[in-house]
């Protein structure tokens, strides 16, 4: 279905938030910072490998979120707008440093609750490896993964935010699903 000329795109309601961010309401940006500040730190830390450097990269994405909002078209979702942000930011900060492998706490690893030491262990292990596998991706295939299955956006809005085709975000997905395939161990051996 299209409006005219352009394909029609449903309203995004945290568009809205970014209408009052431009009006200079901090209130809405409290609220978006609520709403999509852990989500995108999460993102930060996957990319960067440092927690303390990830929530500093945050901080300067919801500063160029507050500042660019004025500017928002409102042709994409906000989350999609505020991943590009996020990934321009830490490609940015990649460049400036080299980053140092920084390894989760035992609770963040397993997030698990009311099971017993066997489960948690091989949880554990299940996770290190997963954690390897995804290392052993090219960078390109890990990011279209990470986005698609971590932070559950559609092929059609990781096309958007890498300025690839969605059969490219496609290829890389499927590419990196058979290598992880090949790299895991089977579940019988975890």
């Amino acid at each position: 279905m299209t409006e005219g000329n352009a394909a029609y795109r449903p309203e995004d309601p945290d568009h809205t938030l970014i209408r009052r961010m431009a009006a200079g309401e901090t209130e809405a940006l409290d609220e978006l910072y609520a709403r999509y500040g852990p989500g995108i730190l999460n993102f930060l830390v996957a990319r960067l490998n440092n927690r303390q450097l990830a929530e500093e990269v945050l901080q300067d994405v919801m500063l160029a979120a507050w500042r660019a909002a004025p500017n928002f078209r409102e042709e994409s979702k906000v989350l999609t707008w505020l991943l590009t942000i996020a990934r321009n930011r830490a490609i940015n900060t990649q460049r400036k440093l080299r980053p140092t492998l920084v390894e989760l706490n035992e609770e963040v690893k397993l997030q698990v609750t009311d099971t017993g030491p066997l489960e948690k262990v091989s949880r554990l292990d299940k996770y290190e490896a997963l954690r390897e596998g995804l290392e052993q991706l090219p960078e390109m295939q890990r990011e279209v993964l990470v986005l698609v299955f971590f932070h559950q956006l559609s092929g059609a809005e990781v096309a958007e935010m890498l300025n690839i085709s969605v059969g490219t975000v496609k290829s890389r997905l499927h590419r990196a699903k058979e290598m992880l395939r090949r790299v895991l161990p089977s579940e019988e051996n975890l």
